[in-house]
């Protein structure tokens, strides 16, 4: 019984498996292309990879990019990067030191020699264009007397970019067990060296001519990295770099970088290899990267940003607007006939990369309104300028106009209405020079005034001081008034007292 149990439940699950639908593994060409924004690791022939915005740093896409891997010629970004950071100018004349032959025999090549002369703007073009082993060690040893201090610089640089998860042992990516780094260490690396402008140029050139030198002619060179090229197939619209890499332990990579419609990133693919072809896979890893990275940002046109901005921007206040304006003579204004208007710039979606593009927007336009800006104003009036410099030096103007109409106040009467004689004056008043006058009359008046004061103290003192003196002189012949009738009082009480006392009841003698 046990046993047809279990013979049955096998035999159910096997019809189950045989009904079931079919479960298909994602791979690389399940990636659609009319939907970037859809891109799953899995779509990605790299190993590991990462996408992360120019500007911000932020992370766009990521594929296991803390992982430890090899990062080849990708190190020649960091070689470069210290020689331009170093004391020696471009147009110097440097002799190729022997250290440059020291290289493994498979090793990709300039080539340069030793004790050739070239300059060294020739020896940073040759090495990163070529991928050229026997460059990057003469430039190790010209910048730090030593390819060893020279890979002491290398890791110092790498820890003050931020880099943790990297060491380098060469200053060229020949394999080595400690030579390692990660997708977004590199990232971080390429994004500090596309900081300077020789070396966005210099990864950026499709083409190059190293001038002649004893050794050799005039030498053309092409980049590796045929994204930039607009004559290879793989060229792709605005990407400016920036370096390749290969050997059979790191497998095919690429580090890139692109900028387009005010969006710049950066991308690093690693070990990118498809089992129909080893050298293209890293520039479909890249491409897919990019078109994922522009679908994380929506198209604004100049006027969406304009409307979109505070009112510190798009709107201006009309000193005389009628009393009974309703917005009290604050006018919108509308952007219109931009000098570019096809012109756009991709911004992050959301909220925050919304905040950030307009604060970029409004640092970088200027507006000016008509002199003297006052109602009445017609809807649609032109009523001022704007000028906006893109991130790439291009310079678009409009015009500013009013987005409704605002009445004026009535005009009240002026002083020249009521004193006709002063209109020839009028220029001196609304010139400059009416303060310098109102100045010295401001001071003459308080000179006057202080004047004036002086003078009534002085007199005052006058007064004060005659009338403490009658006052005194008062007070004397008072004194002198009183003690003399204080004397005669006195000598009339002593010549009554000197009499003959009379009986007061003894009549007077008749005569």
């Amino acid at each position: 019984m046990r046993r047809r149990a279990f013979a049955l439940v096998i035999l159910l699950l096997i019809l189950l498996a045989a009904f079931a639908p079919p479960s298909f593994a994602v791979t690389p060409d399940d990636w659609d292309a009319d939907n970037p924004g859809a891109l799953v690791p899995e779509h990605l022939y790299a190993q590991t990879a990462v996408l992360i915005d120019f500007e911000t740093g932020d992370v766009l896409f990521d594929k296991d990019s803390q992982v430890r891997m090899y990062p080849a010629s990708t190190t020649k970004i960091m070689t470069v990067l210290l020689a331009l950071e170093s004391d020696i100018a471009l147009d110097e004349e440097v002799t190729i030191p022997d250290v440059a032959q020291n290289v493994p025999s498979d090793s990709s090549l300039v080539p340069v020699y030793a004790g050739e002369v070239m300059t060294f703007e020739d020896l940073l073009y040759g090495t990163m264009l070529c991928s050229g082993n026997d460059g990057a060690n003469a430039i190790a040893y010209l910048v730090a007397g030593s390819t060893d201090a020279f890979v002491n610089m290398m890791n110092e640089r790498a820890a003050e970019i931020g880099c943790t998860n990297t060491h380098f042992a060469n200053a060229h990516g020949y394999h080595d067990e400690t030579h390692y780094s990660t997708a977004y260490d590199l990232a971080l690396i390429a994004q500090t060296a596309m900081q300077n402008e020789t070396f966005r140029q210099i990864v950026s050139t499709a083409r190059y001519t190293m001038a002649p030198t004893v050794n050799r002619g005039a030498y053309n060179i092409t980049n590796t990295a045929e994204m930039v090229n607009p004559d290879s197939g793989y060229y792709y619209e605005g990407c400016i770099g920036i370096k390749t890499g290969f050997h059979s332990r790191a497998g095919h990579c690429f580090v890139g970088a692109v900028s387009r419609d005010g969006v710049s990133m950066i991308s690093v693919v690693l070990r990118s290899t498809s089992e129909s072809s080893n050298t293209t896979a890293k520039w479909w890893d890249t491409r897919k990267l990019f078109e994922y990275g522009f679908a994380q940002y929506e198209p604004y046109l100049l006027t969406d940003l304009f409307d979109a901005s505070s009112r510190s921007i798009n709107t201006v206040t009309i000193p005389n607007a009628a009393s009974d304006d309703a917005q009290r003579g604050l006018l919108e204004v509308r952007l219109t006939q931009l000098s570019n208007g096809e012109y756009t710039r991709r911004i992050r979606s959301g909220s925050e990369g919304l905040a950030e593009a307009l604060a970029d927007f409004a640092a970088r336009t200027e507006i000016t309104y008509n002199e003297d800006l006052r109602a009445p104003i017609d809807e649609g009036e032109i009523i001022g300028t704007l000028t906006y410099t893109a991130p790439d030096g291009e310079v678009i103007t409009g015009m500013l106009s009013a987005e409704r109409a605002v009445a004026a106040r009535p005009e009240y009467a002026t002083v020249y209405d009521v004193l006709p004689f002063l209109i020839p004056l009028e220029p001196f008043f609304s010139s400059g020079a009416v303060w310098y006058v109102l100045v010295a009359l401001a001071i003459l008046i308080v000179a006057l005034l202080i004047l004036r004061a002086r003078r009534r103290a002085a007199r005052n003192r006058r007064r004060a001081a005659i009338y403490n003196a009658k006052r005194r002189a008062y007070n004397y012949a008072e004194a002198e008034r009183r003690r003399t009738e204080t004397q005669r009082q006195q000598r009339e009480r002593q010549r009554r007292q000197a009499a003959p006392r009379q009986d007061p009841r003894r009549r007077p003698p008749r005569r």
